[in-house]
């Protein structure tokens, strides 16, 4: 409700930064939420959740400074209370994960409790555990080293962060060259190009290529350190054409007009006339069509993927101007060719894209997971976060799952 409330005042202060009922609002509603906290902190607490206490305690200290907020009154007894809790629970839980063979676990014990352990002054009780933290990471960094060799880059790329996070010196033995991986991209086109003159779509052919290089650039295969060059076939056929052709066309009306009445000489009576109403019409044939793959092998594995369009399109303009027949100017309704080159264009990079990962997933997550020292398991880990295996090794290794060490040293 409090959440809800303090949504809709920021929307307003977004609209209107001088809004001042707003912004009474919004911190009105912002010690709701803080309020409603601590009593779920409590709550929590007294449940036997402490770490999920200590978890919502830190986001509500992390929102007080954010939000400008200090408690006060009942709210503020309430925090104190929790903090005093919380600060035996978190000296409590230091010393146990200082007891771990892993030091990271510690560390990031460190930066997920960042406030509450601030607040508490605990920084100098802590201190005495860094020793054997550091001790313990020397270890871990050494035996990174160890499981260095060549084809392992992703490897290398972790040992060195991990012990420059840890103020380690890093040194690899040797240049990683990854033979499965690739150094570039060379794309080799069989483009045929056919259209009118009036045409604005020339160059998209070209664009698409540029952009599927940048796709491939932008994969987990390319590498400045690859071993080779990716060769991606490319062909397409796109032609677009207009004819026009100059017809007349007519309508027929009627019209009332005065002449003489032999039935009485001297008067005159009304006669319906048939007139005929010609006009010159221009009218076209829009001939559209688009036929479009790559193919290529990518990690012993064949890629391909095909998209195509065609349409036959009938359209005409005129400059006629009779209302009484219901003719006005009429301009040609052309095919929006761009927009269709964008739907097959945007395709065949979507799915360049997806069949890149999927490649890389079935040659990393599958199979091969468990090879290579954890290489594979780091490659892995890339596009699988989540994988069973990919979080199983880090914990045994680190005694963290993979977003715990991603969010330490930015895997």
């Amino acid at each position: 409700m409090y959440d809800q409330s303090a949504e809709f005042y920021q929307q307003a202060l977004a609209e209107d930064p001088q809004d001042i009922e707003a912004r009474q609002g919004l911190t009105l509603a912002r010690n709701k939420i803080i309020d409603r906290g601590l009593i779920d902190v409590r709550m929590l607490r007294l449940s036997g959740n402490q770490t999920g206490a200590a978890l919502k305690l830190e986001r509500l200290l992390r929102n007080q400074v954010s939000w400008h907020i200090e408690p006060v009154g009942p709210m503020a007894e309430t925090q104190n209370e929790e903090l005093r809790y919380a600060n035996s629970w978190l000296q409590q839980e230091a010393l146990s994960l200082s007891r771990s063979a892993f030091p990271d676990p510690f560390r990031y014990f460190e930066m997920r409790y960042a406030f509450l352990i601030a607040n508490a002054r605990l920084g100098n009780t802590f201190a005495q555990y860094q020793a054997q933290l550091q001790e313990n990471a020397e270890r871990q960094c050494h035996k990174l080293k160890a499981s260095q060799g060549q084809d392992r880059l992703f490897l290398q790329r972790f040992y060195r962060k991990y012990c420059q996070a840890w103020n380690i010196t890093s040194s690899a033995d040797t240049q990683v060259n990854d033979k499965a991986l690739y150094s570039g991209i060379r794309i080799t086109p069989e483009l045929t190009v056919r259209l009118h003159e009036t045409s604005t779509q020339k160059h998209r052919l070209e664009t698409v290529l540029s952009q599927l290089n940048e796709v491939f650039r932008d994969s987990l295969w390319y590498h400045p350190q690859g071993g080779e060059q990716f060769t991606l076939s490319v062909r397409a056929t796109f032609k677009h054409s207009r004819d026009a052709k100059l017809v007349n066309r007519q309508k027929h009306y009627t019209l009332e007009q005065a002449r003489p009445n032999p039935a009485e000489p001297g008067s005159f009576m009304k006669t319906e006339v048939t007139k005929t109403y010609q006009y010159p019409v221009t009218e076209f044939t829009e001939y559209f069509s688009l036929d479009m793959m790559y193919q290529g092998r990518l990690g012993g594995q064949q890629i391909e993927h095909k998209v195509d369009d065609s349409q036959v399109h009938y359209t005409h303009s005129h400059y006629a101007d009779f209302p009484d027949l219901d003719l006005a100017p009429q301009k040609a309704q052309f095919l929006d060719v761009s927009t269709r080159l964008d739907k097959q264009l945007s395709e065949l990079r979507n799915q360049f894209k997806a069949d890149l990962d999927s490649v890389w997933q079935q040659s990393y997550c599958e199979d091969r997971l468990g090879a290579a020292n954890g290489e594979h398991v780091l490659r892995c880990a890339k596009l699988a976060p989540h994988h069973e295996y990919v979080n199983n090794w880090f914990n045994q290794h680190f005694g963290l799952n993979y977003q715990a060490m991603s969010s330490l040293y930015s895997l």
